[in-house]
Order: structure tokens, then C-alpha cells, then sequence
């Protein structure tokens, strides 16, 4: 099969598309045919060497994956020949070889079917960035009916899917982005956009909430921003942190959280199944809509990441396997 191999950490150039062995799978597990892997920045991190690939070299990256099951281990009962199925988990891509390839084994404990009517590409399109915005806003932040919930990085694959489950929730929702994407927030659901950049953004944000802060606010920054979030928040309101984009390590003002009685929280968990599964069922509704930046072949896989790395990206950029070297 044809994949994009890693053989050294460093820059996009390490990604190679040549030939590897396919795989073959193994008790419990499904040989997938894959018809969409999206690039997350989870990739560009085991690519870097920022967070460690829990395998030897060389290795495939990818850890959101849709496709159609083509081969069954041994034991598998529960799935057929022809399915069609998504899946993301930790593993995948990083203790495992991932869907940067054509083919791809998972185990069946984590296969997810994709409903009538979504397409590979969307599915594949909501596994981490989904999955993180909702672990981060149901499970972490405690996200009620109503709440003003501020988004740090709105545009981000996690951002652009926070707006709408706060949009679905009822929430007010105020984006924190760069100015020229405010109009494709606003269509997401966004009831206000204010830039980043701006030297007064805490005071508009306090402002346009009458004064009182938002609770809760989704922090995928990190070092640039939480202390600015601290000063947005509501009395005893919460920040769930769920990203550090800016750097690991940031200085804060514990007077100003302690003053407010409130919290930092971090968010790093699994998805529920049930969960996952109802978010399909709303994608297939259209209830949530995919955020697709763009649609590459594989084989550029190199230039997926550093439009990502150069912060070009809106949504998330989909790796197509091309149909030609299938089979």
C-alpha cells in the first residue's frame, strides 16, 4: 500500500509517501480501507518530537480515520465486510501505526458506524477536534443552557466545533480569532468575534457582558492567554484548558482567580461511546455542520502540515487516499 512514513522526527519533509507493507489484522481488529484521515495537531507534535510516538520508527501518523471495513481478524462478529466506519483514539497514531495510509488495522472496541446520508470526509472531519470541544465543555466545564462562553482559538478544528455545541446549548457565544475570519465564525454561530490581538479585549468581553465575565471560557492557548482568560471570568466561574498552542508554561495572577473564587480545569479524557454515536446522529441531522479547510491527497501530506504550522488552516484539512492506487 501506499502511506506517508516517517522515518526521523523534524520538519513537514520527513513525511514520505511511499510503499509499506500492508496490515494485517489481527484477533479483534478490522483491516479499514481508508477513504478520509484528517491532520490534527496532535500529528504535527509526534512529528516534532513534542510528544513521543510510543512506537519504533518507522511510523504513519493519523489519528482520525473513516473508511469501509475490507478484511475481519479473527473473532470479529459483530462487523461485516462493507461497513462503514470512523474512529479516533489515542492510540491510533501514535502507540499504533495511523490513517496516513490506505489501508489501516483498528480494533474493534473502537469502531464507530458512520449513518446514512454522512459522507468519509465529514465523518472523519469531527473525531478529535469534536471529541476534545465536547470532553472540554460537557464533561470539564459543566456548559449549561444559556452560559456566555468564551472560545480562545475559535478558528482552530476544537474552536470552530465549541461554537456550535455552545450555539446548540443556547449559549452566548463570543470567539476570540483573527479578524478576517470573523465572518465564517459568525455563519458557525458565534454571536460575537473579537481579535485577538486587540489591546482592550478583556474589557470588551467584560462589557459585553454587562459586566459580569464569562463562564465557562475554552483555553487551547495556554501561555499568551490564560491570564488574560482570568480576568474575563464570572465570579466563580470556570476556565477548562484543553490546548496550550502558545507554549506549556504560563504566569498568572492567583490573586485575580482567587479573588473571583474561581477555577482552572484541565481536560484530557476519552469520549464516551454514546456520546460519540450521538454526535454522528446530530452531524447526519445536520444539526452540526463539518468544518472542512481543505481536501488533499495523500500524498501531500507534507503540505497539510505546514499550512496548519503557518496558521493558514480554517476547519480541518482531510487526507483523500487517491482512488488510482487503491486496491
Amino acid at each position: 500500500m501506499k502511506a506517508i512514513v516517517m522515518h526521523e522526527r523534524g520538519g513537514a519533509e520527513v513525511l514520505r509517501y511511499e510503499t509499506f507493507p500492508t496490515p494485517k489484522p489481527m484477533a479483534n481488529e478490522v483491516l479499514v480501507k481508508v477513504h478520509a484521515a484528517t491532520v490534527n495537531h496532535t500529528d504535527i507534535f509526534h512529528r516534532l518530537g513534542d510528544f513521543f510516538i510510543q512506537k519504533d520508527l518507522p511510523h504513519i501518523l493519523g489519528m482520525d480515520v473513516a473508511g469501509e471495513i475490507v478484511e475481519l481478524g479473527a473473532g470479529v462478529t459483530d462487523w461485516q465486510i462493507g461497513d462503514r466506519i470512523v474512529a479516533t483514539f489515542e492510540a491510533l497514531g501514535r502507540e499504533r501505526n495511523g490513517a496516513y495510509a490506505e489501508y489501516t488495522t483498528l480494533p474493534t472496541n473502537q469502531l464507530h458506524r458512520i449513518p446514512d446520508g454522512l459522507s468519509y470526509i465529514a465523518a472523519a472531519s469531527i473525531g478529535l477536534a469534536f471529541t476534545t470541544a465536547w470532553i472540554a465543555l460537557f464533561y470539564n466545564g459543566a456548559l449549561k443552557q444559556g452560559q456566555r462562553v468564551v472560545i480562545h482559538a475559535a478558528s482552530s478544528g476544537v474552536g470552530t466545533s465549541a461554537i456550535q455545541i455552545a450555539r446548540w446549548q443556547n449559549a452566548q457565544v463570543i470567539a476570540i480569532s483573527d479578524p478576517d475570519k470573523a465572518e465564517r465564525l459568525y455563519q458557525l454561530g458565534a454571536d460575537l468575534v473579537f481579535d485577538r490581538h486587540s489591546p482592550d479585549l478583556v474589557e470588551q468581553v467584560i462589557k459585553t457582558t454587562n459586566g459580569q465575565g464569562a463562564t465557562p471560557i475554552l483555553d487551547l492557548v495556554g501561555r499568551t492567554t490564560l491570564q488574560s482568560s482570568i480576568r474575563m471570568l464570572a465570579n466563580k466561574g470556570q476556565i477548562v484548558c484543553a490546548g496550550t498552542l502558545s507554549g506549556d508554561l504560563a504566569e498568572i495572577n492567583i490573586m485575580d482567580l482567587l479573588m473571583k473564587n474561581a477555577s482552572i480545569h484541565g481536560s484530557f479524557a476519552v469520549i464516551q461511546p454514546q456520546d460519540f454515536d450521538q454526535i454522528l446522529q446530530h452531524f447526519a441531522a445536520g444539526i452540526f455542520q463539518p468544518v472542512i479547510d481543505s481536501v488533499l491527497p495523500l500524498e501531500e501530506a507534507s503540505a497539510a502540515h505546514k499550512r496548519i504550522e503557518a496558521k493558514q488552516a480554517f476547519g480541518k484539512i482531510i487526507l483523500v487516499p487517491t482512488p488510482e492506487h487503491h486496491g
